[in-house]
């Protein structure tokens, strides 16, 4: 509850999408991560299981470029990797969207969960190379934040800069 707090705080709307996503639309982010496909899908557009939640919130922003900017997204949803777990997923679309402007919000976070964190550069090919951080709590991989690559952003159709950040919640509450 406190988490979505801040983010509304911030002028974040609150986004729901489903749980399983096209991998067509995971393969537009550029980034190579194992994926859970569905057996038997019952169509193309949900054929696999998401395992991170921005690819999710790129798509909701490519169908919104209709509306006008800033658009600030944040969903809270379950990702599925080796194991199921929760994760929050934000992006700022707009201008002026960057790095600088995601590391307030997760000063701001960590600070209201009393938690200490740091970060450290490193390599994401979703993500503008040089404008990228793992987030690290407790000696652990948290997350990570960026600048979305611009191919990424032109794979969506999308005309804008963009920033992001996910958080693996269910490892944070650890």
């Amino acid at each position: 509850k406190k988490i979505k707090d801040v983010l509304i705080g911030f002028n974040y709307i609150e986004c729901n999408s489903y749980n399983l996503i096209s991998e067509d639309v995971l393969n537009k982010m550029n980034f190579k991560k194992e994926k859970i496909k569905v057996s038997n899908p019952v169509n193309a557009e949900y054929n696999t299981l998401r395992n991170w939640i921005i690819p999710s919130l790129m798509k909701i922003l490519s169908e919104n470029k209709h509306n006008e900017y800033p658009q600030k997204i944040f969903e809270i949803g379950t990702i599925f990797e080796k194991e199921e777990s929760e994760s929050i997923g934000l992006l700022s679309c707009h201008t002026n969207a960057n790095f600088t402007e995601l590391k307030q919000i997760i000063d701001y976070l960590f600070n209201a969960l009393n938690l200490k964190y740091n970060m450290e550069e490193f390599e994401h090919s979703s993500f503008i190379s040089g404008r990228t951080g793992k987030i690290i709590c407790n000696g652990k991989i948290m997350g990570f934040i960026g600048e979305i690559n611009p191919e990424a952003i032109d794979n969506f159709n999308i005309e804008m800069p963009i920033a992001g950040l996910e958080i693996n919640l269910s490892e944070l509450f650890k």
